[in-house]
């Protein structure tokens, strides 16, 4: 008898890191307003349900006037730390300000950027979208509303950030079943759209789950997750997801790259000093590392700094790598000569602020033209400050055209590098660009 062909397998098989080191992946949540973003994230990051009246969002709300409204208006970084056999190491009692002993034991942490669905607050989760550097959005759609009011803004700012998304459709336990047909028909198309291109995928499984994960990083398909937040339905597909979900940016690539950290916060902790929160852009950053920190808001300069103690995620350590947040204290360095949108960088990319720089940019929405001298308030990665057109290759610009412009920074020179993508707005105008050169 012929000898029986050799048999073959192929197998998934997820590799993690040691717990204590964890990977770090960045998901901006995004969406309208009411559609349960923060709701959704509490119920997460705290592993239980909400009781339909906002008891999962008053764990992570900031201020009490969020509380009272229900609706978000400052960006809140939350932390779904995952172990390395898979499990979610958040419980009903897990706290952000003691945080540390978890992320400890953890070998993957999903950090959440809850940003606001509301209009008037835009500028801040435009902030939250160039400056936090998130590797996905998450955007929550309300089944029993639709896409309506900034949710289709706010997808089409992050497709033009380049920031791939996925999508989680909540409240499908008090949607009527018509209604929620409506809302996933207009969903899956706008994903179809010749702008969009994406292939519309509703996850009802397991090996739905193991195909998005490893092909939403390409930018081609679009998972859809059916939620409820207080049934339960469809958060274990969500959270097997998460769990398996990669790292968009090559931040390997960096780490041996000079260092520069991007501050987004800055406090005054009495007994420590100046502290600035951030992110590491590129390189490795060690305690006791001198760096040049600027520019400066008197004399645009940049001046030397030293770091005094680092904090990742609550947790003290010896140093941080690229794609990771932390939180430094400075020795010797006024609360009042730091703002958002400095840099702390090394002294061997010798950084220059700049006044001046041209762009490719294109229009998304603008009522009427845009003409010379047009002023708007630049978003670029932590850099937020008006600008005006100082020049431009065209006499006037209209909704979606496309043009090369020169920007003037209006208060203070500014520290931007080419290639980066910006967001532009003033007041329901808005445009993305992306910087060419720097104009000495």
């Amino acid at each position: 008898a012929a000898a029986a062909p050799p048999r073959h397998f192929i197998a998934d098989v997820l590799v993690r890191r040691e717990a204590g080191k964890p990977l770090e992946v960045r998901t901006a949540v995004i969406g309208n307003v009411d559609s349960g973003k923060s709701t959704m994230v509490g119920v997460l990051t705290r592993s239980m349900l909400d009781d339909g009246r906002g008891l999962a969002r008053e764990k992570i709300l900031k201020f009490s006037h969020e509380c009272r409204t229900g609706r978000t208006s400052s960006i809140g970084q939350h932390n779904l730390c995952i172990s390395s056999t898979g499990h979610i190491l958040n419980d009903s009692a897990f706290r952000q300000s003691q945080c540390g002993d978890v992320v400890a034991k953890s070998s993957k942490v999903i950090t959440f950027v809850d940003l606001a669905g509301h209009e008037k607050y835009f500028k801040t989760t435009a902030f939250g979208l160039t400056g936090h550097l998130p590797d996905y959005a998450m955007l929550v759609v309300g089944a029993n509303h639709g896409l309506i009011g900034m949710c289709k803004e706010h997808l089409g700012i992050a497709l033009a950030l380049k920031v791939a998304c996925f999508f989680v459709v909540t409240k499908v336990d008090i949607c009527p079943e018509h209604i929620r047909k409506n809302t996933m028909k207009s969903l899956q198309a706008i994903l179809r759209k010749p702008g969009m291109k994406k292939i519309p995928v509703i996850v009802r499984s397991q090996d739905d789950v193991l195909t998005c994960a490893r092909n939403i990083a390409s930018g081609t398909i679009a998972p859809i997750f059916l939620c409820s937040s207080v049934t339960g339905e469809g958060l274990e597909l969500l959270r097997s997801f998460l769990n398996l979900l990669p790292q968009r940016h090559e931040w390997y690539s960096k780490i041996k790259e000079p260092y520069e950290f991007l501050i987004d916060e800055t406090f005054a902790v009495p007994g420590v000093g100046t502290v600035v929160a951030g992110t590491v852009k590129s390189g490795t950053l060690r305690v006791n590392d001198s760096l040049l920190l600027g520019p400066d808001i008197g004399d645009a300069t940049f001046k030397t700094a030293a770091v005094k103690s680092i904090h990742y995620k609550r947790l003290q350590v010896e140093e941080v790598i690229a794609g990771q947040t932390a939180a430094l204290a400075l020795k010797k360095v006024k609360k009042t000569s730091v703002r958002k949108g400095m840099v702390l960088i090394d002294k061997r990319k010798m950084p220059k602020a700049t006044w001046e720089f041209d762009a490719d940019i294109a229009i998304l929405t603008h009522s009427t033209t845009i003409h010379l001298k047009y002023q708007a308030v630049i978003h670029c990665e932590i850099v937020k400050q008006a600008a005006k057109v100082v020049a431009m290759d065209c006499e006037q610009l209209r909704t979606g055209d496309r043009s090369a412009v020169r920007f003037r920074f209006m208060v203070r020179p500014e520290y931007i590098v080419p290639g980066s993508r910006f967001l532009f707005r003033e007041g329901k105008t808005k445009g993305i660009g992306v910087i060419i050169r720097l104009v000495e």
